[in-house]
């Protein structure tokens, strides 16, 4: 990369510093440019020092350079602590770009760094996910990322493949021999322990998505039996209104918070009745359709009413969605058939604390106690297609056929490997990652 980009890696909002990040072979002439005394500058060294421009002063600042191999971005880089102040960071900003740098554009540091070789492509996509991580499971699974887990796992599977693909090639060069039937044996076992290492980390997609998304609970029942207050009481905030009067909640109303360390996205119902409300009958419909694609329900009764006359029942739901069932309002009583369930009042608070034990120990559950690291979208799409070539080797080599078309599919997840790591990559894929990050990154 021959010019030099600028970006602030803090927010724009007043605190009490503010980190502004260069990268490239000007950085330190630009920076220079903007001090009123020559600086002998050491790597990995702080300097205070007054930034100028055109004799205005820009701010008190600490600046701090990383040579080139040894920084972020494997380029030349100053960083630039300031007041954070947004009118102070932008000026500066302003400044440097009129002394010849460029405005960043989003995760472009990021993307120089992988292009200087100083992370691979998993890690870099890791990047983007310890920043978002929304609790404590999401945050370690991106720190293995970014620590190369995944990467090293693949790099393992890539020289397995070479060394299989190289005796493959063998009978290439001397058509007149087939494949062994013990060769073939071996070659078999070794491509389904690879195969059987493929599921293992496609296995980790929909958990990774759930970290990186949240689980989705939705309140679900008949009306007026306290959904909204527990929907409330959850946030820990006013956001859904509670009336005595059934009917009040006519459409889903979701909200985002953290139940312990997972990150959660709540979702109220209207309660699900007979109507001729049209408006009901909508809301009705929507509420069915949150059901059918929650995580987790929390089913509510009416605690001091008869269960057998409560109309609404849940649909059949599929094997990965769990139920908590819930008594609610037991403040005002509750029924013999209702103490089985979880007795609850956002009144007096009772039950509240054992609910969010309970979602929190049933939300635990759905990952494995060995899980460590998921991977993200692309990763499972192009997995996906490794796996298939592997599985096309396999029947090639049962049904012996010709060595050049196995070889062809293990050529072929060899190239999808290199995808995923990034030693092989297109441009406009590149783009896509990159651009998911923010500007200072």
């Amino acid at each position: 990369m021959e010019d030099t980009i600028i970006a602030a890696a803090t927010p724009p909002a007043f605190s009490a510093i503010a980190i502004i990040r260069m990268s490239g072979p000007e950085s330190l002439d630009i920076i220079n440019s903007l001090l009123r005394e020559k600086l002998t500058w050491e790597p990995q060294k702080l300097y205070y020092k007054k930034l100028y421009f055109a004799d205005e002063l820009l701010d008190d600042v600490v600046l701090a350079y990383w040579k080139s191999p040894r920084s972020y971005t494997g380029e030349d880089m100053v960083e630039i602590s300031c007041h954070g102040n947004p009118f102070i960071v932008e000026n500066i900003l302003e400044a440097c770009q009129k002394r010849g740098a460029r405005l960043a554009l989003p995760g472009e540091f990021t993307k120089r760094a992988f292009l200087n070789g100083k992370m691979d492509l998993t890690q870099a996509e890791a990047v983007i996910d310890v920043i978002q991580a929304g609790g404590r499971l999401a945050l370690k699974s991106a720190q293995a990322m970014q620590s190369g887990r995944l990467s090293h796992e693949l790099l393992e599977v890539r020289t397995e493949l070479i060394e299989i693909l190289a005796e493959i090639e063998a009978y290439i060069d001397f058509p007149e021999e087939d494949i062994e039937p013990q060769v073939g044996n071996l070659l078999i076992t070794r491509l389904l322990s690879i195969e059987n290492k493929l599921k293992s980390l496609i296995a980790s997609a929909p958990l990774s998505r759930l970290l990186r998304e949240g689980f989705t609970i939705v309140l679900a029942g008949s009306p007026n039996v306290g959904k909204s207050s527990l929907f409330n009481a959850l946030l820990k905030e006013n956001r859904a209104i509670v009336s005595p009067h059934p009917g009040t909640t006519r459409d889903t109303i979701e909200a985002e918070c953290r139940i312990s360390s997972f990150l959660v996205r709540l979702i109220d119902t209207a309660g699900q009745r007979e109507s001729s409300d049209q408006i009901e009958e909508e809301g009705i419909r929507r509420a069915k359709e949150a059901v059918k694609k929650a995580d987790l329900i929390l089913y509510m009764v009416s605690a001091p009413g008869d269960p057998s006359l409560d109309p609404f029942r849940l649909p059949e739901l599929d094997p990965h969605q769990k139920v908590i069932t819930i008594a609610s309002k037991v403040d005002l009583g509750l029924h013999p058939a209702n103490k089985d369930k979880l007795a609850l009042s956002t009144v007096t608070g009772v039950g509240l604390e054992e609910l969010e034990e309970e979602i929190k120990k049933i939300l635990k559950a759905f990952f494995p106690q060995d899980f460590s690291f998921g991977i993200n979208s692309r990763q499972q799409a192009a997995l996906l297609k490794i796996a298939e070539a592997i599985h096309k080797a396999i029947c090639g080599i049962k049904n012996q056929l010709a060595p050049e078309l196995i070889s062809s599919e293990l050529r072929s997840s060899l190239d999808i490997v290199g995808e995923i790591v990034g030693l092989v990559s297109a441009e406009d894929i590149l783009d896509k990652i990159f651009q998911k990050f923010c500007i200072g990154k």
